[in-house]
């Protein structure tokens, strides 16, 4: 009875590791998914057009608001083109939170360039050189 147990402990760590390396083979293709998605023209094309709707909305705004407050709604006003790009991510064969996560790097890296542009204007208003 003791073997048995023993050889059933086995069993299941043997199942276990099979299991590990199954989903370590999925995790590895999902990765590779990722990395062939977030490097393709399209996605760079969406990219493109919801960063630059934010940079020409924030200087738009910018002549009327604060900057603080540009920074908060220019990108809201380019959703439509944040949703275009969770679309084609939701068109692949990635979870619902993997594009969270895409689209949520996206958002990050557009926000980084908004900040930099709006501040970028507003010295070039102010007549101060970089």
């Amino acid at each position: 009875m003791n073997a048995s147990r023993k050889l059933s402990g086995i069993a299941k760590v043997a199942v276990a590791a099979m299991l590990l390396a199954g989903s370590s083979a999925a995790m590895a293709n999902e990765l590779s998914g990722i990395k062939k998605v977030s490097e393709s023209k399209e996605l760079g094309s969406l990219r493109d057009n919801y960063r630059a709707c934010v940079v020409t909305k924030a200087k738009l705004y910018l002549k009327v608001n604060s900057i603080d407050s540009t920074i908060a709604h220019a990108p809201i006003a380019c959703k439509r083109e944040l949703l275009s790009i969770r679309q084609f991510l939701l068109s692949g064969a990635f979870k619902v939170d993997v594009v969270d996560q895409l689209i949520d790097s996206v958002r990050e890296g557009v926000e980084i360039d908004l900040v930099n542009s709006v501040y970028d204007e507003v010295l070039k208003q102010r007549g101060i050189k970089q």
